[in-house]
C-alpha cells in the first residue's frame, strides 16, 4: 500500500496534468497488476475464482473491467466492471465458477483512466 500512494504522489507530481483541462489520452498508461490469480492458477467450483489487482494511475480511474473469456473464439463466460474514480485502486474479490464448463480461460482486466489511457492484463486461469 505504501509502495502504491508513493507512486502516486510521485505521478501527480507531472506539471501536464490536466494541461489547459483536456481530458485527451496523454500517453500514460495506468499501472495494471493481477496480484490473483497467477498464471495457469487451477481453480474449481467449491474455491471459486478470486481476483485481485492493484491499479495506480495520475489521472483518476473511469472504469476497471474483468471479463472471463474461452480459448476458442468463445464469447466471455463473466464481464464485469468497477467504477472506482479513485488514482490507486485495491480490488480483491472472489468470483462464483459454478456452472463454467471445466477449461482453460482467459481473465483480461481492463483499466481506463479519465484520459481514456487504457492498460490491459491477461492471466490463463484453468477451471476444473
Amino acid at each position: 500500500m505504501l509502495a502504491s500512494m508513493v507512486a502516486v504522489c510521485m505521478l501527480t507530481a507531472c506539471e501536464d496534468l490536466f494541461e489547459n483541462g483536456s481530458l485527451k489520452p496523454d500517453g500514460s498508461t495506468p499501472s495494471l497488476t493481477v496480484n490473483n490469480p497467477s498464471k495457469n492458477q487451477s481453480v474449481s467450483a467449491a474455491t471459486g475464482l478470486r481476483v485481485n489487482i492493484t491499479a495506480v494511475d495520475k489521472d483518476k480511474f473511469q472504469d476497471i473491467e474483468f471479463t472471463l473469456e474461452g480459448q476458442n473464439a468463445e464469447k466471455s463466460v463473466l464481464n464485469f466492471k468497477k467504477f472506482p474514480q479513485k488514482n490507486v485502486v485495491e480490488f480483491d474479490t472472489t468470483v462464483n465458477v459454478t456452472g463454467i464448463a471445466p477449461g482453460v480461460y482467459t481473465l483480461k482486466v481492463s483499466a481506463t483512466d479519465k484520459r481514456t489511457n487504457v492498460s490491459i492484463q491477461e492471466v490463463l486461469v484453468n477451471v476444473k
